[in-house]
């Protein structure tokens, strides 16, 4: 089965990314002390976790309608078609066209 699939490098890097910035408030915390070290490093890796997951799901997501085929459109009526009378067929006969009556031609 032909699956779509995400770059599992591009999903990471960009979860590093969003988790750090989750996360840049608690390394603030940290520095300053009012956070101990083995609570941020926790706090790391459960933000780093929630941002791997959102960023999976919406590549994966992507992905998916990326590799559908595009539907194809309704053929246009012709020209002098109406609503009631559906399009010919390209192998019906045309109707024949009356004749032109002589007196309507220009005589040049």
């Amino acid at each position: 089965m032909n699956r779509p699939s995400v770059d599992p490098a591009f999903t990471f890097g960009v979860s590093l990314a969003v988790s750090l910035l989750l996360w840049f408030p608690t390394l603030r915390g940290a520095m300053n002390g009012s956070i101990e070290i083995t609570d941020a490093g926790i706090r790391y890796f459960i933000a780093l976790a929630i941002a791997w997951a959102g960023v999976y799901g919406i590549s994966s997501l992507v992905a998916m309608y990326a590799s559908k085929p595009r539907q194809p459109t309704a053929p246009q009526p012709e020209p002098g078609a109406s609503a009631d009378h559906p399009a010919r067929r390209a192998e019906d006969p045309r109707p024949e066209e009356p004749a032109a009556d002589p007196a309507d031609t220009n005589a040049a």
